[in-house]
């Protein structure tokens, strides 16, 4: 299992980006500040896998996007007045919690 934070590459004169072609379930948890999205790449694989490639644990991933929350504010739904107009930032205990599960369902799915 391999959680990975990963960037995209350009192949071509084009100057088109694309996803690397070793990067599976892909995309997720985009930071703008290091261009670097969150993806999986096989343990067992029959391709190179560039030295760059920064494998990320439950933790590392955690302090990735409490990061990326102290700069910008992940939002929630304001339970006291519901509505898409009422959003208001979450704690970081509850950053915490939302991608300590998703890295369990992600390495789930993927294992």
């Amino acid at each position: 299992m391999a959680v990975i934070e990963y960037m995209l590459e350009k192949r071509d004169a084009t100057q088109r980006r694309w996803v690397p072609e070793w990067v599976g379930d892909r995309g997720h948890w985009y930071d703008s500040t290091t261009e670097t999205y969150v993806g999986w790449v096989d343990d067992v694989r029959d391709f190179y896998l560039p030295d760059t490639v920064v494998t990320l644990s439950k933790e590392n991933l955690v302090q990735r996007q409490l990061t990326m929350h102290a700069a910008s504010p992940m939002m929630k739904e304001n339970p006291d007045s519901p509505g898409p107009e009422n959003m208001i930032a979450m704690t970081e205990a509850e950053v915490r919690a939302m991608v300590e599960a998703w890295y369990d369902e992600f390495v789930a799915k993927n294992s």
